[in-house]
């Protein structure tokens, strides 16, 4: 892990008017939160006009949007303010770094209730342009506005050095290793469970829903360890695990081609590290791992010996064989029951 989440003052989103930002308006909250933000040499042109001037470090743009929606992607209850901006920053910074890019600047569009919080904005802003700053990126610009429930969109910038090819989903190739640039898998499925049982303040899943809340992997993996310091790939496919291990293993399969078999041996430890918190809650630990969702981890596979520090392996790449579908992700050689999260299912 490369990090801890955010810990501010108590959660809430709502205050009387007179502390909201139907009382404070645009402009005024736009003051409030604007001076926090980092400054950068590449950035021309920031926050305030009608547009931001970035200077990109190539000629070549990696563009990526997302976005957090109370109710869908988070609940006010059981998350704080900081950890949202975290949140915002991380799952868009991830999907830059799993191209194997460099992240370098992000736009963010706010919506909120007027009876928001002045103080639950300021630190969603501060939070996300911190995390954004630990991987090199700033925040440039953005929009915000008023709407029925909490809403985080962040567009993210990186650039792709001239002459390197992005690391895509499609590259990976029978006897390839299958690794994941994580210590462990299912933390923010196993804080999700908790969350959703009504236990979100139970100090024994403290830090598993501070995880689901604001993951922190290491996201330099992607820019980093999956390439030569010629900019050339190491991995030969890569993806950020959002949905869950074997539904995004299974994407990266389809567009390979290939069939992933995920090792038990190498997963074993993740479930035991989990199974103090799956005990209480009658849960199974392996339905975190191979299932939960918002790791936002490097998925890659590499040729085979040539795992870099930082990721680990936790299986293989092989061709279909006999009436094997391509895209099918298995478990030593059997398949997976379950699947990972669907924003439609």
């Amino acid at each position: 892990m490369t990090g801890t989440p955010p810990t501010p003052e108590p959660r809430g989103a709502e205050t009387p008017v007179d502390a909201s930002i139907a009382h404070a308006g645009e402009a005024g909250i736009l003051a409030r939160i604007l001076p926090g933000l980092p400054a950068s040499a590449a950035v021309e042109v920031g926050p305030g006009d009608d547009a931001a001037v970035v200077r990109l470090a190539s000629r070549r743009l990696v563009v990526t949007t997302d976005t957090l929606m109370e109710g869908s992607d988070f609940l006010m209850h059981a998350t704080r303010p900081a950890w949202i901006g975290a949140k915002a920053a991380v799952q868009n910074l991830a999907d830059v770094a799993a191209m194997g890019a460099r992240p370098e600047a992000l736009v963010v569009a706010v919506s909120a209730p007027a009876s928001t919080r002045t103080e639950v904005l300021e630190e969603i802003s501060a939070a996300l342009a911190a995390r954004a700053a630990r991987d090199g990126a700033v925040v440039v610009g953005g929009d915000l506005g008023t709407g029925p429930v909490l809403s985080v969109t962040v567009t993210a910038l990186g650039s792709l050095p001239d002459g390197a090819a992005p690391i895509e989903r499609s590259g990976a190739r029978p006897d390839d290793v299958l690794a994941i640039g994580a210590p462990v898998l299912g933390r923010s499925g196993a804080g999700l469970a908790w969350i959703l049982a009504g236990r979100a303040d139970d100090p024994v899943a403290a830090d598993a829903v501070a995880w689901h809340d604001a993951p922190d992997p290491d996201l330099a993996l992607g820019w980093t360890a999956a390439r030569r310091p010629d900019g050339t790939p190491v991995a030969t496919a890569m993806l950020d695990v959002s949905d869950g291990l074997v539904r995004d293993g299974g994407r990266l399969a389809r567009a390979s081609g290939v069939v992933l078999d995920l090792d038990a041996g190498s997963l074993t430890r993740d479930a035991e590290a989990l199974e103090p918190l799956a005990e209480p809650l009658g849960a199974d630990p392996w339905a975190w791992v191979l299932h939960g969702g918002e790791e936002h981890a490097m998925l890659a596979t590499f040729p085979s010996g040539t795992v870099p520090d930082g990721f680990r392996r936790i299986g293989t790449v092989r061709e279909a064989a006999g009436d094997e579908r391509a895209g099918l992700v298995l478990l030593d050689g059997a398949p997976v029951r379950g699947e990972g999260f669907d924003h439609f299912a």
